[in-house]
Order: C-alpha cells, then structure tokens, then sequence
C-alpha cells in the first residue's frame, strides 16, 4: 500500500505545478488588439495632455462635433452618474420617438423611483406629450418623467430600456458604463466614466431640440388631463444663471451621491467652437462649478476649432487615387461625392494642419436613397489622438437609380477598400487592373452622357495621408476566431501538454523508481 505521507506529498507537488502552469498560461496579459485602436485608457486621454489641477475626481471636456479630448482627468476611472444618467434616457428618446407621442404616468414611474429623488408633482395616470416630459427631466431633473419615457421606449417594462441603454453606450464606444436605470437615482449601483458620459453628451447635442431644452431657464408645463399648468426652473446654475459663466449655452445637473459629491455636465461655446464638460465627485456644489469653469477655459484657451471648408477644400483635390471623377454619376449639379462640410477638425493653437493624418472608413449602405447617403468616415489624427471625424457623403440625385445600377458602377467612382495598399504613410498605391474585366457598364447607360472610363490613379503626394486596408480575413479551422480566443486555445494546449507529462511523471514514474530503489535496498 502506498505510505499516505507520500501520496500528499505527491498530491501538494501536482496542486503546485498546475498554479505555477494556470498562472504562466492564463494569467499573461491580454493579446493586442487586432484591430490597432487604443487601449480604454489611452481612449480617454487628452490631445496634449495635463492641464490644470481640479478638485474633482474624474472630468473631461470634449469638443461636440469630433468628439476630441481637449482635457481629461482619470477620465476612464469608474463613478456613479446619478441624474447625468437623463442623457441617455434623453438621447433614447430623441431617437425613437416623436414630440407629440403621448406618455402616461404608470404606478411605478410615480412610486418605484425611490424616496430622495427629483420630483414635478406627477401623478398616477396623468399624460404628457413626449416634448413636456423630455422638458421636465431636462430642465427640472423629473425621476417621474425619466422613468416613464423608459417605460414607453421599452414597451411598458423597464428593465426592455435599460438594455436599450447599454446597447445604446456600446454602440456610443463606451468604455466603463453599465446602466440599471433610466433615471440614475433612487438607489441605483450603475456605474459610468467621465469619457462615456461625454460621449451620450456629444451625441446627444446632435438634436436641436435637445439644445433648446438643456438651455432653457424656465419652461411651463400646459394643463394636462389631471392637473393645471405648472412652472418647472432649470437646476444647472449656470442656465438658471444664479451662477455666472458667460459662455455656457446648456446644461444637465448630475446632482448629489450619497457620500455628498456633485456632478455636473455643461455645454459652452466660444469663438465658434462648442464643448461639453464633464464633472465627476467634486466635493461640494460650488467646487463642481467652479472646476467645470476651470476647465472650460483651459480648453478655450489652447484649442482652436477648424471648418471642414479650411482643411479640405475638394475631395478629388485632397485624395487623390481615393475619388475618381465618374461620367455616369455627374448630372450636371456639382459634386456628388464629398466630405461632409459641416464636421470639424479641433487643434491646439499653433498647430499646423497639415500635420494631420487621416484614415478612410467604409460604411456601404445596404440601400441608398435619393439625396446624402453617408458611404464612410475620414478620421483625422493629431499626434496619434483625433481630433475630427467626418462622414463622406455620396449625394444620390433626384433621378432614378436602382440599386443595381449604383453597384454596377460603383468602381469607376470610388476605389473599393480590399483595393488600397499602405505604403508606410508615403502614401496610396491602388491597384485597380483587376476591375477591368469584371465591370461592365450600367444596362441602359444615358447616351448623352459619355461613356465611363476607369482614370488610372496616381500616388497621393501628401505623406501625411496614411490609409490601412483592411487585412483580409484568416482562412481555415481558427480563421473566424477572434485573438483573445486563439490566444486562450493556444494557451489550453500547453496547459494540457505540459499537464499530462506532469500526471504521468508524479504517479507513474516516480512511484517505479521508487519502488525499484526499494527492492534494491532490501537485497542489500
């Protein structure tokens, strides 16, 4: 029989050897991202990086069209959003419903929002339209009427919005958010960061409305069904202007935590260039104002927002072997593929533009519709971070084009992505031979227009232009998974390779030779 004190020691010899193989094989630190973006945190840094020294724990300031960090602190760190949750809920409804819809006041979204909560004298049954209700929790900060515009966008159960939510910040590019309530308080644990909130912030600005609301001092309710008209003050001190800052343009209040720290989200506007700041557990009212104020001037002071008109004037000018002039999409009219003119490109002052670098993003719309179809994105990069990002827009005119049509000549126009080739960022070589003997003209091509010739692209000049294509996809067994996935495989297979050696060395092997030295010691 086995001496028990041999077998535990067999026993603690394998436990060790399998931590020292789980830790060597699964504890190495993540593969990199295959697809080259930023770490989570490199995401939420700043263009040039520090700037001045605030109170608060976390903060951002993001310019609203590009979505560039002009400041941030600890700006992927984790906190509590309290009512800067309402940006959300208002960014939902903005997208998925109409102003004149109506919104009843269920029994829940009167008695489940919690006791220390923001109320405007809702009641059970009563009705609002959906621009009342938005005026209410933008302005006054209504828990009522977060939750009941929830309950709406998610068919009569909340719990439908809050999925919406966090599908919604995914989509955003958010970070370090997860949602469990449309209004914020009440309770809640959710947890977002100061570069999340900065995203539903920008986005969100996109709607005029929105705008209209977040900087309104006042706004009447009219009578509804249940009660008369009421008179709701704004809580963002700044638009109530019981606190002075003279480019503020609109604002949420994010409110107190439990442990007695204040948020605040502010939009301003100064010499043409709109930002949102972000202020996350500042300790105390004042010290929230005071550091989004600090801030805001700081970004002001050292950035510059440029038109799209100034850094692109044409699009065939400025991408060269990317456009193609097309015959048979030309109607007379101008331009019909272009740069989005009304996006923005955010550097600090003194910086030359033409220092930038872009990359081109393709977006091919399954359907195309008469008027601006949005084909892809240009992202501009200053020093590595960016600072724009611009749609590129094909204007499809008011004639008739069928789908068909705009696939069969879609390569005389514009280079397909598999076809653009890196050169280490000296520029674009394109290789279009192969093109040739798949097109073929449109089926019933306008004879008064002439016939369209493929125009051989030269190299782009400007070395600033960098354009990756996209790697074409991995063939065989492992082609379809993704790296983390084949890193944890790979990782597997040496676990178990050098596990099953193991198993076999400490109770196979060992156990032999020590009996054979056994029975060679009681000969002797």
């Amino acid at each position: 029989m086995s001496n028990p004190r041999k077998m535990s020691f067999r026993l603690c010899a394998l436990a060790a050897v399998l931590l020292l193989l789980g830790t060597v094989v699964f504890g190495m630190p993540a593969p990199a991202r295959a697809d080259g973006e930023a770490a989570e945190s490199g995401i939420a840094e700043s263009i040039l990086g520090g700037g001045p020294t605030i109170g608060a724990k976390s903060a951002i300031v993001m310019e609203v069209g590009s979505g560039a960090v002009l400041y941030a602190k600890d700006a992927a760190s984790p906190h509590v959003p309290m009512s800067l949750t309402k940006l959300m809920t208002a960014l939902l409804a903005f997208e998925n419903l109409t102003m004149n819809d109506s919104v009843s006041f269920s029994y829940r979204s009167i008695h489940s929002i919690g006791s220390k909560v923001t109320r405007i004298g809702l009641v059970e049954n009563e009705r609002l339209s959906v621009l009342d209700a938005l005026y209410g929790m933008l302005v006054a900060s209504s828990d009522e009427a977060a939750y009941a515009l929830g309950e709406k966008m998610g068919n009569g159960r909340i719990s439908n919005f809050i999925a919406m939510m966090n599908e919604r910040m995914k989509a955003l590019g958010g970070i370090n958010t997860t949602f469990d309530s449309a209004t914020g308080t009440g309770g809640t644990k959710q947890t977002s960061c100061a570069y999340d909130l900065g995203l539903i912030a920008c986005e969100v600005m996109r709607f005029p409305t929105f705008a209209r609301m977040a900087g309104s001092k006042w706004y009447e309710i009219p009578a509804t069904n249940l009660k008369e008209k009421r008179m709701l003050a704004q809580t963002h001190q700044f638009i109530r202007q019981t606190k002075t800052y003279q480019y503020a343009v609109a604002g949420k209040s994010g409110g107190v935590s439990a442990s007695g720290e204040y948020s605040l989200c502010t939009y301003a506007e100064r010499d043409g260039m709109r930002v949102v700041a972000i202020v996350l557990d500042a300790s105390g009212n004042d010290r929230a104002y005071d550091d989004t104020v600090t801030i805001l001037n700081y970004a002001f002071e050292n950035y510059k927002v440029h038109s799209m008109r100034s850094i692109e004037s044409t699009v065939n000018d400025n991408y060269t072997g990317l456009f193609d002039e097309c015959p048979m999409f030309d109607d007379g009219s101008g331009e019909l593929i272009y740069i989005d003119r009304n996006s923005s490109v955010v550097l600090p002052h003194g910086a030359d533009p033409s220092t930038l670098t872009k990359s081109i993003r393709y977006e091919i719309p399954s359907e195309y519709v008469h008027g601006e179809n949005v084909i892809g994105h240009a992202i501009y990069l200053y020093q590595g971070r960016r600072v724009g990002n611009a749609a590129i827009v094909f204007n499809n005119p008011e004639y008739p084009m069928s789908q068909k049509e705009f696939e069969e000549v879609w390569p005389y126009f514009l280079i397909p992505p598999n076809m653009l080739v890196s050169q280490g960022g000296s520029g674009v070589v394109i290789d279009n031979s192969y093109l040739t003997a798949n097109l073929t003209p449109a089926p019933t091509p306008d004879p008064s227009l002439p016939t369209p010739t493929l125009i051989p692209p030269s190299p782009v000049p400007d070395s600033s232009l960098v354009i990756t294509a996209p790697e074409e996809p991995e063939k065989g067994f492992l082609g379809s998974l993704s790296v983390r996935t084949k890193a944890l495989l790979l990782g597997g297979g040496i676990f178990l390779v050098t596990f099953v050696p193991c198993i076999i060395l400490i109770f196979v092997v060992l156990p032999r030779r020590a009996r054979r030295r056994n029975r060679y010691t009681k000969r002797l």
